[in-house]
């Protein structure tokens, strides 16, 4: 048994303890999670209502890995986690800096339960990495996890 999931089965007795059953059953059921990158220059809404559809339909959790410049979120990323808060889904938050691929990368290396990654443009995975980089191309290919790219040509129309 893995630290982290030691972890999940403590949390899960003391939930259960304090009588919030349905809280004890997500630690329970194991951490099925979404990352979604996404950075402060190609905010897309149609890569937000994808991730949230599919954390619904799988029932995960979404780490969102933020690349911004500034520091500041975005009104729309505010509205999606008060969206997903309502609904049950647990986001978590995570800004970051500098090369949206190695962050990435360096992220899903770290946390085993992730299912996928989301992005909402090609673009998007080059900010601010520098071309040429031969490491970080061979990173890459190695990542244990699916990348989804989002367009706005991909989504039906979602209530």
């Amino acid at each position: 048994m893995t630290a982290d999931r030691f972890d999940d089965l403590m949390s899960a007795i003391s939930f259960a303890e304090a009588g919030e059953h349905e809280k004890a059953r997500e630690f329970l059921r194991g951490r099925n999670t979404i990352l979604l990158a996404v950075s402060d220059r190609f905010l897309d809404d149609n890569v937000l209502k994808y991730s949230l559809n599919m954390s619904r339909r799988i029932g995960a959790c979404i780490d969102i890995l933020y690349l911004s410049k500034t520091g500041s979120r975005d009104h729309i990323l505010d509205e999606f986690m008060s969206t997903a808060g309502r609904d049950g889904i647990t986001c978590r938050l995570l800004k970051t800096d500098g090369c949206m691929k190695k962050a990435i990368l360096d992220y899903t290396a770290r946390r085993k339960e992730i299912s996928f990654v989301v992005v909402g443009s090609t673009p998007e995975l080059d900010i601010e990495c520098r071309t040429g980089e031969k490491s970080l191309s061979d990173a890459w290919k190695r990542l244990k996890c699916p990348l989804v790219v989002v367009s706005k040509g991909d989504l039906p129309s979602l209530a």
